[in-house]
């Protein structure tokens, strides 16, 4: 995994009728750090939307984790949009209930190799709270809270981070 992924965060979450499985993946370098969206609605137990394409993905109030070292979200935002339908699922970390560094546990010998070749694995592990909202025609129509469990994964280093004004 770690030649094809840099990072991804993955979440599921049920909140009232809705159950959502999604996943944000960023490539590694040799593919450009090109993103893909993994995602799927359902209500009721039918699914509702699943065509990436009409996903965007957001992270706000991005900040450097002191154990890791990697960039973690406060919030991620899993937007879908339609015709007239949009669903924005938010997920809003509270705690984060594991912080790993991948070669922590590895014997010295394999942890002296993962530096020298550049592997700088992390994984994270939150909770918070879990929102779906539902506009039509850009009309809200339903919100539901509950409480959820999400990851963040990363295979290779952190990367700079982009200054916005």
């Amino acid at each position: 995994m770690q030649t094809l992924m840099h990072n991804w965060y993955w979440a599921r979450g049920s909140v009232g009728p809705y159950t959502v499985i999604a996943s944000y993946i960023t490539a590694t370098a040799a593919y450009g750090y090109e993103t893909q969206i993994v995602y799927m609605l359902a209500r009721d137990g039918k699914i509702i939307a699943d065509d990436d394409a009409n996903v965007s993905f957001e992270a706000d109030r991005v900040a450097i984790d002191g154990k890791t070292g990697k960039p973690v979200a406060d919030i991620t935002r899993y937007t879908y949009h339609d015709a007239d339908t949009r669903y924005v699922f938010s997920f809003e970390r509270e705690k984060t209930i594991l912080q790993a560094v991948l070669t922590d546990r590895a014997p010295l010998f394999k942890r002296i190799i993962a530096r020298l070749i550049g592997f700088d694995g992390a994984y994270h592990r939150f909770t918070g709270q879990v929102t779906i909202e539902r506009f039509e025609r850009g009309v809200p129509m339903e919100r539901f809270e509950d409480r959820a469990i999400w990851e963040l994964m990363y295979f290779g280093k952190a990367r700079p981070q982009r200054v916005s004004s």
